[in-house]
């Protein structure tokens, strides 16, 4: 069910299932990495401060994440990209002086179960606030709004960027109501992309929406975007067939919001038929579990990303590598994209404790890190994020190839030759 992890020996003792990534999630988030400062003595801090989490030295926060359903193959690797968050924090002196202790729930991946997860935690165990590594946040989105509890998480679902919940936080978004950028179309011309086919789903309503910022994106910057639909369903759809009607239609260039595993049955498609499409671009596919089984059947397939890929090899990138070693060795390997996006989440969380001060309200808090208006990760993030103004794609992004050999990823730098890619924002 759920346990609070302490000390070292304890967090060791939290049951890890197999590591196994799914691709899915199209997100990415963001946080300023650094340690914090001492405040006053704890008996001090005892006596003045009496928002509910904070104790004398520690501070409780509470993390939600599928450890049962379908989905929990698929976020097994976000507990230890928490853990190993939390600990490197508390290895610096923690916040403020306060060490960071939490207490973890499984929602099953269920909406309803969410709700009852997020109660549990307020109500009973008197969390300061919620990290959630799920696609179902908002089950208790509602009852945590009402309260002014900060929640900070992967932005899985439309929620995130509704402005009628200030309370959540993420770093970028995915779902955004009609709002685009130039920067999908500007890639895409540049590879030499002229004529392109955007494929959809007919069981996933929220990736067409994606689909939709691709159209205009592709659009707004000469590429002639088919007005055909072209559907893909795992299930039932044809490959092949599929791809012999791309191929008829004389696209040079094939993307959509589907998954690395489905837009890899859409490339082996092409490729059967000799369809001369120059550029195949994903909306996920950094995924090396999946690298390791369909490597050289996602050859050339192209995704982008709104973080920096390990292949940037950056002192932020080693700092969560050493970060995972010490402290959630069980997790093999450490550079797998569930537990990188967590830990950059949970970064975020701490970076808004951090600012907000010895002794913050939960509103404080809010109000504190919707000031933020430069977050960069710490040096994870391909741009700044403004958090005052959210809801909105972000401009930046990392493109990355799958090399030849189907063994690793190549980034692909901009006409500069720099690895960021940032275009502009449509009207």
């Amino acid at each position: 069910m759920s346990r609070i992890c302490r000390s070292r020996e304890t967090r060791h003792g939290v049951r890890l299932r197999r590591v196994r990534l799914a691709a899915a999630v199209v997100l990415t988030l963001a946080a300023g990495c650094g340690s914090a400062g001492g405040g006053g003595s704890a008996t001090d801090r005892a006596d003045t401060c009496d928002t509910p989490g904070f104790g004398a030295d520690e501070i409780k926060i509470g993390y939600v994440y599928p450890d049962s359903g379908p989905l929990d193959q698929a976020f097994a690797a976000t507990l230890p990209g928490f853990i190993a968050r939390v600990e490197q924090q508390n290895a610096s002196g923690g916040i403020h002086g306060r060490k960071i202790v939490y207490e973890w729930r499984d929602d099953g991946g269920v909406p309803e179960q969410n709700d009852d997860t997020v109660r549990d935690l307020v109500e009973n165990e008197q969390v300061f606030g919620l990290v959630e590594s799920t696609t179902v946040a908002s089950g208790g989105a509602d009852y945590l709004r009402d309260l002014k509890i900060p929640v900070v998480g992967l932005p899985a679902e439309p929620i995130w960027s509704d402005h009628a919940y200030p309370n959540l936080f993420a770093h970028t978004f995915i779902y955004t109501s009609g709002d685009s950028i130039d920067t999908f179309g500007t890639f895409v011309k540049a590879r030499g992309g002229t004529k392109a086919a955007v494929i959809d789903s007919d069981i996933e309503q929220q990736a067409n929406s994606l689909n939709d910022e691709l159209r205009q994106s592709l659009e707004a910057v000469d590429v002639e975007v088919l007005p055909e639909k072209f559907i893909f369903n795992p299930a039932y759809s044809d490959p092949v067939l599929l791809g012999r009607q791309l191929k008829a239609a004389g696209v040079d260039t094939v993307t959509g919001a589907l998954s690395a595993r489905d837009m890899t049955r859409i490339l082996q498609g092409l490729r059967a038929v000799d369809a001369p499409v120059k550029i195949v671009l994903a909306a996920s596919g950094y995924d090396r579990s999946l690298l390791e089984k369909q490597g050289t059947a996602m050859a050339g397939l192209y995704t982008w990303l709104n973080y920096l890929p390990f292949e940037a090899k950056t002192p932020a990138h080693a700092r969560y590598t050493e970060a995972v070693s010490r402290y959630v060795p069980e997790m093999q390997p450490p550079d797998q994209e569930m537990a990188f996006l967590t830990y950059i989440v949970t970064d975020l969380f701490l970076t808004g404790l951090e600012r907000g001060g010895e002794c913050p309200t939960r509103a404080e808090y809010i109000d504190t890190l919707r000031r933020v208006t430069d977050y960069d990760a710490g040096g994870l993030l391909p741009g700044t994020v403004d958090l005052a103004d959210w809801g909105k794609l972000q401009n930046c992004y990392i493109f990355v190839q799958v090399n030849e050999q189907g063994t690793g990823y190549d980034v692909t730098p901009n006409p500069e030759g720099k690895d960021q890619w940032c275009g502009n924002h449509l009207p």
